[in-house]
């Protein structure tokens, strides 16, 4: 006991002596992450490609910055895999303040293609710049896309829409209905039991 009571009065000792000084922050600023956007908004064979970028960050302002677009053609690739990006075929810059920035790029032959945007922030100290956004899309003629008339996002349809996703949606449902009817054979049989 006398060992427990020398023990507690060293410790007691300790703290009394220790200074004790408060929690202070370190100065530290984190680096806010960015999204640079990038979408197609025309994409007929033989006209302008027409493209839409942009940016933003959790901050009440967005990223001012260079936005850096490539424009490259993709070879063919398994759905869900990530295209072939050949050579470069246009590269520009554009300078992103608050709004989003509509631009024509070069007239493209049909094929697939992937366009990609990194944003450069004007601001480092606080803003992270941001790693490339693809965008894959095809160029098509009017008659391949069955439409005529418009252009507009022709050929630059939602991917995996329907496919081996109804596959999954009844499988779920015929697991419910299965746990269901279990559920509801398991609550007859219980009362007859008793």
């Amino acid at each position: 006991m006398l060992k427990k009571l020398a023990a507690l009065a060293m410790l007691t000792a300790a703290f009394a002596v220790a200074p004790s000084t408060p929690a202070q922050a370190d100065g530290y600023t984190p680096k806010i992450p960015t999204v640079t956007t990038i979408k197609v908004i025309a994409n007929e064979a033989g006209k302008p490609v027409v493209l839409e970028v942009s940016a933003s960050a959790n901050h009440p302002t967005p990223p001012a910055g260079t936005i850096a677009i490539t424009l490259a053609t993709g070879g063919t690739a398994a759905r869900g895999a990530r295209a072939v990006v050949a050579a470069p075929v246009f590269t520009t810059s554009v300078h992103f303040v608050d709004r989003p920035i509509r631009f024509e790029g070069p007239r493209l032959p049909k094929g697939r293609y992937v366009a990609t945007a990194a944003l450069t922030p004007d601001n480092a100290a606080l803003f992270l710049p941001s790693s490339g956004t693809t965008q894959t899309f095809r160029v098509a003629s009017d008659d391949d896309n069955g439409g005529g008339g418009g252009g507009g996002d022709q050929g630059a349809g939602l991917p995996n829409t329907g496919g081996p996703d109804l596959l999954w949606l009844l499988l779920g449902g015929g697991l419910v209905v299965a746990g269901a009817g279990g559920v509801s054979y398991g609550r007859r049989r219980a009362p007859a039991a008793a």
